[in-house]
């Protein structure tokens, strides 16, 4: 937790600063910040398109695999 405003610019450096203290370990920081900076429609939208992701034409198991995952970590609430 030490190095996370260390991380932050702009908005979320200040919304951090300006933050009383709401939270004593790190879950709870991370999910004070990702309910103010990630919306419920982005995350229902990436949860949608990661149940729906299917292997393409000629993808290889490897490579569909790893675009699955690049996927999966961009949705926080995983």
């Amino acid at each position: 937790m030490k190095v996370f405003p260390f991380l932050l610019d702009g908005a979320t450096n200040d919304w951090l600063y300006l933050l009383p203290a709401l939270f004593n370990t790190w879950g709870d920081m991370k999910c004070i910040f990702l309910e103010k900076f990630f919306s419920a429609s982005r995350t229902a939208s990436i949860q949608k398109e990661i149940c729906g992701i299917r292997q393409h034409t000629g993808e290889t198991l490897h490579e569909y695999w790893e675009r699955f995952n690049k996927l999966y970590a961009t949705c926080p609430h995983h």
